[in-house]
């Protein structure tokens, strides 16, 4: 069948395509624009998210605090409320918080490199500026001024490594621990010797070590230890400070020396040391040790040389005798260990290359209304007021109410170490006239009267593990002389030395002295584990005397230091 071309249908074909096309468009723009159709719910049409700008449907997480910035700290002293702002940089905390390092094993010799002040943008200079200018406004004389300083560090939160979840081998900085408001114990000393170095003062840092008290461990902890002129109260403890003395020369021929002291060394009582090379017609050599002694121009070499022209130490060392008071920061009974704990104990001794140089510290009502400013200033600047003005006056320090004895320390001490005591297998009798004896060990007890007349009959050697005491009893004295079983002849000194490196080192001198009434028998203070030499001098007496360790039954888990 022929089909024929009808032009008319075929357009119309075409007009009902393109107008359906154009529907199906229409439907299409309508579903995929989100539109729809009247009465038809439609999903939202996804979005998507502009990589410049916050995504609307998540909130922003707050950035992380951070301990530095403005910060206010409120302490009291002396019933006065104290307020002292500061600002903290946050670049200049974290420089400081990112540097720790280090090891437990080596903590108590580089203990004394965190007390840093260089660097921190005047962080610590600020707190001295303070410290001292409410002190002058205060009228607070040395004493004052330090125990404002250690309120303000005790005030700091007391919190030990284990309790933060931080790490025991290294110390916090000051400016971190300002910032943190709060640290262990070596923290707080820390931050108290860097505030009082600043200001002018002597200062070091006392170690002790964990110990063991037979099952009672008693903890790490810090005190910040104060140079002093042996009249401030508390636990004293004598030390040889070092710092370095640069180019030391000594000249045989005559007895001269050139060399320069660090500032605060007493040419009377120090000396200078060092790895030194000699020289002299033909020759030279070296000495692994000399020692001069600029008070009495004695050089020590250990070995004699003949005809020397000079000896030379190209970095020697100042050997600086001081005495050190413990003063603490935190209140150790807050970790279950008190205090009297620690004075029992031989710290180690941390001043650095020079923490210790500067002003030594004096019992405020030492002063009398004489006592002038010229040569006394003790915050380290001019002061504000005449220098012929009594200091007393100018600084109205309260002289009336003496400070309590120098001994009070003993009795708590006693008290802790209240307990069960064992004798330690060492034991002896002395017994002796009064007569005159050349003693070889130096007796350093401004009580005694006639150093010349104690005998000494000789030194016994304590190893102690544990916390020991002396126990003696004094009898059989001159009863020709006395019918009250006590004569005012009659006496019993000891003489206690460390023994540290192979060398005997003065600790002090204890005993009994005639007074009527006094018990014979005695117990002396307590002294803690190690190596000890004991010399013992009688006057007309005879003496018992027991080495006695101590032991607490009650054991205690080790938490780490405090």
């Amino acid at each position: 069948m022929d089909l024929a071309f009808d032009e008319s249908l075929f357009k119309k074909v075409i007009g009902v395509l393109v107008i359906a096309i154009a529907v199906v468009g229409v439907v299409a723009v309508l579903w995929f624009s989100g539109i729809g159709f009247p009465g038809q719910e439609q999903e939202p049409a996804p979005v998507t998210p502009d990589p410049y700008l916050p995504d609307p449907g998540t909130e922003e997480e707050p950035p992380e605090e951070t301990p530095a910035g403005p910060k206010s700290y409120n302490w009291s002293y002396q019933g006065a409320g104290m307020t002292m702002d500061l600002y903290i940089p946050e670049d200049t905390y974290e420089r400081f918080l990112s540097p720790a390092y280090g090891s437990g094993e080596d903590k108590p010799q580089r203990m004394a490199e965190y007390v840093v002040t260089d660097g921190d943008d005047g962080v610590v200079d600020a707190v001295a500026d303070w410290f001292l200018a409410t002190s002058r406004e205060s009228g607070f004389g040395d004493s004052d001024t330090v125990s404002n300083v250690l309120a303000f560090v005790a005030s700091l939160n007391y919190t030990t490594d284990a309790e933060r979840l931080a790490s025991a081998d290294y110390s916090n900085y000051p400016v971190v621990t300002l910032a943190g408001q709060g640290g262990d114990s070596e923290d707080h000393a820390i931050l108290a010797a860097a505030i009082l170095d600043r200001m002018g003062y002597g200062v070091s840092l006392l170690y002790y070590p964990a110990t063991h008290d037979r099952r009672t461990i008693i903890p790490e902890a810090t005190a910040l230890g104060l140079v002093t002129d042996g009249t401030i109260p508390g636990r004293l403890y004598w030390a040889v400070a070092e710092a370095p003395a640069g180019r030391f020369a000594y000249f045989p021929e005559n007895g001269t020396y050139d060399g320069s002291l660090p500032a605060s060394g007493d040419p009377a009582s120090g000396w200078f040391s060092g790895e030194a090379v000699w020289q002299n017609a033909t020759g030279s050599g070296t000495f692994e040790d000399v020692r001069y002694y600029p008070a009495n121009r004695t050089f020590v070499a250990g070995a004699e040389v003949p005809g020397l022209h000079t000896v030379v130490v190209e970095d020697a060392v100042w050997n600086q005798p001081i005495i050190v008071s413990a003063a603490w920061a935190v209140n150790t009974t807050e970790k279950g260990v008190d205090r009297s704990a620690y004075d029992g104990m031989d710290p180690f001794f941390n001043g650095g290359d020079g923490l210790w140089l500067g002003h030594v510290l004096s019992r405020d009502d030492r002063l009398d209304a004489g006592t002038t400013v010229a040569g006394s200033q003790p915050l380290g600047e001019a002061p504000p007021f005449s220098a012929n003005e009594s200091l007393t006056a100018a600084l109205r320090i309260p002289v009336s109410d003496p400070s309590p004895p120098l001994l009070t320390w003993l009795e708590p001490v006693r008290d802790y170490y209240t307990g069960t005591w064992y004798p330690a297998g060492i034991s002896w009798t002395y017994d002796d006239k009064w007569r005159i004896h050349d003693n070889f060990l130096e007796m350093r007890d401004p009580l005694l009267q006639n150093r010349e007349a104690y005998s000494l009959w000789g030194v016994t050697e304590v190893i102690a593990p544990v916390p020991w005491r002396v126990a003696y009893t004094v009898q059989n004295m001159d009863e020709d002389r006395s019918d009250k079983e006590m004569t005012p002849y009659s006496d019993v000194r000891f003489a206690l030395y460390r023994i540290e490196d192979g060398a005997a080192v003065f600790d002090r001198t204890f005993g009994w002295q005639t007074v009527y009434g006094a018990d014979m028998r005695k117990n002396e203070a307590v002294f803690g584990p190690g190596d000890y030499a004991l010399a013992v001098f009688v006057r007309n007496c005879e003496v018992d005397v027991t080495v006695e360790y101590h032991g607490k039954p009650a054991e205690t888990a080790y938490h780490g230091g405090i």
